[in-house]
């Protein structure tokens, strides 16, 4: 599977000022294929959450101006998350804006897991999970 922006990146990026709202990132089952034309809210995808985990919030959330590639680049922190089971795996996460409540969190990106350049699904059994984030930042504008 592609990275892939919601089509409803667009306007959740320009009704919210990113610098003040919370990121989360939900890692998914293998079986999850994003839609991006139907899938708006975390409501949408809920059910396909990798079981076992838990959705992270984004720390060092930071927005900054890539004049080489004229580009604005939106980047955070790795992610690491406690010790967890997922007995069916993870192979993305999926970055979307945090209200508290499921049926309006919107979504922003499901991006792959890669592993030595790969998209490859994971199974950590009982033990941490670390997704170091691109030197690119986990999505442009």
């Amino acid at each position: 599977m592609a990275n892939v922006k919601y089509n409803t990146f667009g306007r959740a990026i320009a009704k919210n000022d990113m610098d003040t709202v919370t990121i989360k990132a939900m890692f998914m089952d293998p079986s999850y294929t994003p839609d991006a034309d139907n899938h708006v809210y975390v409501s949408d995808i809920s059910a396909s959450r990798a079981s076992g985990s838990t959705d992270l919030t984004v720390a060092s959330f930071t927005i900054t101006a890539d004049n080489t590639d004229n580009r604005t680049e939106f980047d955070c922190a790795d992610l690491t998350t406690g010790t967890i089971t997922l007995s069916a795996g993870t192979d993305c996460v999926v970055f979307y804006i945090s209200t508290g409540v499921d049926a309006t969190s919107e979504l922003l990106t499901c991006n792959d897991l890669l592993v030595g350049g790969v998209q490859t699904t994971v199974y950590p059994i009982a033990g941490t999970l670390t997704a170091t984030i691109s030197t690119n930042g986990i999505f442009s504008i």
